[in-house]
């Protein structure tokens, strides 16, 4: 059932399948995880969206001399079972068993203990800024999602880390799904500049007149983006 998934023990033998299986790959590991999820409970809409994510970057990576940090710690089964925990995924949350979130103790691929807590950049730019003192060429990725780049911390850690030369990748992993509503001076100044009166009349009314001319219609779509790039968040990965 699982013809690829079960010789897969470590990324090391996740680098030696061809690209054209990776697809192959995904499938399975998505159907291993609703089949585990159903029986131990956990998150699972969440990790089925990573798992071309998780897949690539232990694919292109040499972990775990790379280090993953991840501030979407529950979503990290994909990254576990690729690991070597797949056998263990039938004790995940349980006592004695895996946990949900990484843990460092648990794995060397687990290179920090992250919930979704706005932690990862400033620890994987930690473990770059080590990396380049010690002449060591070890990349660091941060993988963070879009509830926990609202954190202070990572704010913070974001304008660390544009006024050092590290080698640091941070990935915002940018699903817009949220157990609550986001809250904060932010969100609301973002909402209502994209909920105005004004913003929404221009928008109905600049689609009405381009409706016949479909090339303008996705240039203006596409130049509507990039102007909300430039005031939204997104502007401090892209820059």
């Amino acid at each position: 059932m699982y013809s690829l998934l079960n010789t897969i023990n470590s990324p090391a033998d996740l680098r030696r399948l061809g690209r054209e299986q990776l697809p192959e790959l995904a499938r399975e590991l998505r159907e291993f995880l609703v089949e585990s999820v159903s029986k131990t409970g956990g998150h699972l809409s969440s990790n089925l969206g990573t798992v071309e994510l998780t897949i690539a970057l232990h694919y292109l990576y040499d972990t775990p001399e790379d280090r993953l940090v991840w501030d979407v710690g529950h979503q990290t089964y994909a990254h576990k079972i690729l690991t070597g925990r797949r056998e263990a995924m039938r004790t995940l949350r349980m006592a004695g068993g895996i946990a949900g979130f990484p843990r460092r103790d648990e794995s060397p691929f687990d290179t920090f203990g992250t919930g979704h807590s706005s932690t990862s950049i400033s620890a994987a730019l930690g473990m770059a800024v080590a990396a380049k003192l010690s002449g060591s060429t070890r990349r660091s990725v941060a993988i963070i999602g879009d509830g926990a780049l609202t954190g202070g911390m990572a704010f913070e850690a974001l304008n660390n880390a544009g006024a050092m030369d590290a080698n640091l990748l941070v990935i915002l992993n940018d699903n817009d799904m949220s157990i609550s509503r986001p809250v904060g001076a932010l969100n609301n100044y973002l909402a209502k500049l994209m909920s105005g009166r004004f913003y929404a009349a221009m928008r109905r009314s600049s689609e009405k007149v381009l409706k016949g001319m479909p090339p303008m219609l996705e240039f203006a779509k596409r130049a509507e983006e990039h102007v909300k790039g430039m005031v939204t968040p997104s502007t401090m990965f892209e820059e």
